[in-house]
């Protein structure tokens, strides 16, 4: 069972973590050293929210363990389970969990698209990769918690994890978690799930420190 002890989430962290999630399914992590992993895992175990579940403890662990031999399997693994050339084991597209036959660019990618339009951006190369990739999705919530100028920005930071990340994250973590053969992307999942719920406990009570 997860227990909350705290639930504030600062901008800067909730920022930070929208980051290194963006940085991840963007393939950017996959040579990082392991010295490099140990200065991530010191910069989240700041956070007071951090460490307080035993299940995102062990994973910072194993971020803050990882050896070149971890390294060496998990572009592997993460091909494995996001970008193929085989089947996908835990694909990163939410229409892929949304419509009944699983399939991409379909009504799904279509709707996360509209999100993006309405507040004036649209994914670099649109139609290449669909819109609804979670890489695209995490970068469009960045982007509109980056920009606090705009008041409605936080409105629509909501209604988009209400619409759509939060209606299929959490199947996607387990799909990782239930194939993952790699630490990393074990951990990074867990991670991913862990601070998710945490956003979504936020929401729904009001709860957050925006400065």
């Amino acid at each position: 069972m997860t227990i909350i002890q705290e639930t504030v989430m600062k901008q800067e962290e909730r920022l930070f973590y929208y980051q290194l999630f963006c940085h991840y399914y963007r393939g950017d992590l996959l040579q990082l050293p392991p010295e490099k992993w140990g200065q991530v895992v010191r910069i989240l175990k700041e956070y007071q929210n951090t460490s307080l579940i035993d299940a995102v403890a062990k994973s910072l662990q194993v971020l803050e363990e990882v050896k070149e031999n971890t390294i060496q399997t998990f572009e592997h693994d993460y091909n494995r389970l996001f970008v193929g050339p085989n089947k996908l084991l835990a694909s990163p597209f939410e229409s892929s969990y949304r419509n009944y036959e699983g399939n991409v660019l379909q009504q799904e990618t279509l709707n996360v698209r509209n999100f993006y339009h309405f507040v004036g951006v649209k994914v670099a190369d649109e139609g290449q990769i669909p819109d609804d990739h979670i890489q695209f999705e995490l970068e469009f919530i960045l982007h509109l918690l980056s920009d606090q100028t705009i008041q409605e920005n936080r409105q629509i930071y909501k209604m988009f994890l209400e619409k759509h990340l939060m209606q299929w994250v959490f199947k996607h973590c387990k799909k990782i978690i239930e194939n993952s053969q790699n630490p990393i992307t074990h951990a990074m999942a867990v991670l991913l799930k862990e601070f998710l719920q945490l956003e979504r406990i936020l929401m729904e009570g009001g709860n957050e420190d925006v400065n």
